[in-house]
């Protein structure tokens, strides 16, 4: 049982690794062009904007995608009626979400620019609540393939679309308008495939609607807590900082955002699962969270290390050093904190499928006073001390996931850690380090930087294999996958219309 468990993860992990490949590729052109053309300043105004539409998101998606995975993994035949409820819920959010959102733009006195371009966002709010249900729908019912093709729709489109854009002269509210329509895309193409597991979309019930805003309470604190957590930063960085350092520290927590991609694909395909076996068994439970918990530390780790020794190459790929220069050490610092967040992200996993969510509000609304105390005096500190009060911000981070850590360390369920292997971090953390030395040998001998990203996973994966890392049974699932069965199976599961 626990070897069908594993495959099926790894099969909507592998398709959700295939949409990243695309859409990183085109978030690659969009990240050449934005900040060079936009430059620190507008862009800074724009990654302003979304930080807002970020925190009012939190009201339109009132419970999150975890709240309609779980409830649809466990009754799935009930599954039209629970997108029915939750959508008129979140809804009525959006029209109540567009108005605040206006009026704090007008009370923080923003400029012109920004408060359009939040307008613009808020618009966004009206299909982003029905969006993100059916995505939490495909989740629980670990469809995960469908929701891919609408992903890279969105993200190729915007890319594409935006970068002619910028060519043509278009500033910052041109942007935000493509990536709202975007969205409407993606949107779109869900609708298209919901009958799929949704034959039949029934009335929304007030009974229900009532029952699932109960529900949603505590997911719905915790993605506020951890939004605000997240954005505070931005806003902060506004009031004590110009508007460039608001740039350097948006453009390097805008990689840092995409070095979280595989936590997000791993919670997205472990969740449901997680939440299924903890009301079937608590052991399967038990066994599939110690090995999301080691695959994150094998993916985090180098990483991590790896973010750190190519900072600088990184920042001037994307946005050239002349300008974004001071982006670099914020990068490096983020990094660091890297490892923290994958581990935060897999306890914070299984605490939640574990119907633990109360707790995990609790640490994430105790995160927040004192990320901001800290950035009330790290802040002001870097800003005077090295111009760059961004510096600060990227310390504080680092410094609030390691409490983060802790803190949910202890809530997890009793026994929940025994008989994890303790060696396997400490085998990922040697082979890290060896694949950095090897590398740094390459940069000395003059290989280019970009052939050496591209070697050092053909170095980290094999020292962690030669330390017989891996139990006999992953390793036999690794060779399965990459045998030439096991590519021309995944091929045929990418496609959108193979169902089984």
């Amino acid at each position: 049982m626990f070897t069908d468990i594993m495959t099926r993860i790894a099969k909507n992990t592998s398709i959700l690794l295939f949409q990243q490949v695309i859409t990183w590729a085109s978030t690659f052109l969009l990240m050449l062009f934005l900040p060079r053309y936009l430059g620190p300043v507008e862009f800074g105004r724009l990654y302003l904007a979304q930080s807002v539409r970020d925190i009012f998101l939190l009201f339109v998606t009132f419970g999150g995608n975890y709240l309609v995975a779980k409830s649809v993994s466990r009754e799935k035949e009930k599954t039209g009626q629970i997108l029915s409820d939750i959508v008129a819920m979140r809804l009525a959010f959006a029209v109540i979400s567009i108005i605040a959102m206006v009026a704090f733009t007008a009370l923080a006195e923003y400029p012109d620019e920004v408060r359009i371009m939040v307008l613009v966002f808020g618009l966004g709010m009206l299909w982003a609540g029905a969006l993100t249900t059916l995505f939490g729908c495909f989740m629980g019912h670990e469809l995960i393939k469908y929701t891919s093709v609408g992903s890279i729709v969105e993200r190729v489109f915007v890319s594409i679309v935006a970068v002619a854009a910028i060519l043509l002269g278009a500033g910052g509210i041109t942007i935000s308008i493509i990536i709202v329509v975007g969205t409407l895309l993606n949107f779109i193409i869900l609708v298209r495939y919901s009958k799929i597991i949704i034959p039949a979309v029934p009335a929304p019930q007030w009974a229900g609607i009532k029952q699932q805003a109960k529900n949603g309470v505590p997911y719905f604190m915790f993605t506020v807590f951890s939004t605000i957590y997240y954005r505070i930063d931005t806003l902060m960085l506004e009031k004590y900082s110009p508007e460039a350092v608001v740039g350097w520290y948006g453009g390097a927590f805008r990689l840092f955002d995409v070095w979280n991609f595989f936590p997000a694909i791993l919670t997205t395909t472990v969740y449901p699962v997680l939440s299924r076996l903890w009301s079937e068994g608590e052991a399967q439970h038990k066994r599939t969270m110690h090995k999301s918990l080691e695959i994150m530390l094998m993916v985090g780790i180098p990483l991590s290390f790896g973010a750190i020794f190519f900072a600088q190459n990184i920042i001037g790929l994307f946005y050239g050093l002349k300008a974004y220069a001071p982006s670099v050490v914020v990068l490096q610092i983020l990094s660091a904190g890297l490892i923290f967040l994958y581990i935060d992200m897999s306890l914070g996993t299984t605490l939640l499928s574990s119907d633990k969510q109360k707790h995990m509000s609790l640490i994430s609304l105790g995160a927040i006073p004192l990320k901001i105390g800290m950035n009330y005096f790290f802040i002001p500190y870097f800003q005077a001390s090295s111009a760059n009060g961004g510096i600060g911000s990227a310390l504080t981070t680092m410094l609030t996931e390691v409490c983060v850590m802790t803190a949910m360390l202890t809530q997890l369920p009793r026994g929940m850690l025994s008989g994890f292997r303790l060696s396997v971090p400490l085998k990922v953390v040697f082979s890290a380090g060896g694949m950095i030395g090897l590398l740094w040998l390459g940069q000395m001998a003059g290989i280019p930087w970009i052939a050496l990203v591209v070697i050092g996973p053909f170095v980290f994966f094999p020292l962690l294999y030669a330390m017989r890392t891996f139990e006999p049974a992953e390793q036999d699932l690794i060779r399965s996958m990459f045998s030439r069965e096991g590519i021309a199976k995944i091929g045929r599961v990418l496609r959108p219309g193979h169902v089984k």
